[in-house]
């Protein structure tokens, strides 16, 4: 009875060291910009996201569409990056994206990989266009 107590709290361990490693791995050493959507109520929602520049429009990419929701019915939207907020207009755009996902391979590196191996597969891959306000 204690070496499967043992192995479960061991998987247990596993489990949250590589949670907390997936976490620090897409944070640390790269840009992460913080998106502000605005809830019905007036008060501001914020989520962590990568992001790359492609001509006069930056894209944000996520692994799920759960936050795109929230700008369905106000597309105006706020991202803090390097210090500063600026507002843009929110455009989810559906299909594949081999330009993103190429910025976002040369800017993120390893970090990039990682998430795409243990990520969902490209069909729940989320990829926003802001075009500045």
């Amino acid at each position: 009875m204690k070496s499967l107590l043992r192995g479960l709290a061991t998987l247990v361990a596993v489990a949250v060291l590589l949670v907390l490693g997936h976490m620090a791995f897409i944070e640390i050493g790269r840009e992460v910009v913080t998106l502000r959507t605005q809830r019905p109520d007036g008060t501001w929602q914020k989520t962590r996201l990568w992001i790359v520049d492609d001509d006069d429009s930056s894209w944000l990419h996520s692994a799920g569409d759960a936050w795109v929701k929230r700008f369905e019915g106000n597309p105006v939207v706020e991202v803090e990056r390097g210090g500063q907020i600026r507002r843009y207009r929110a455009q989810a755009v559906p299909g594949p994206h081999p330009r993103v996902d190429q910025l976002l391979r040369e800017k993120y590196g390893l970090a990039d990989r990682w998430v795409r191996f243990i990520g969902p597969d490209n069909e729940k891959v989320v990829v926003v266009r802001l075009d500045p306000l």
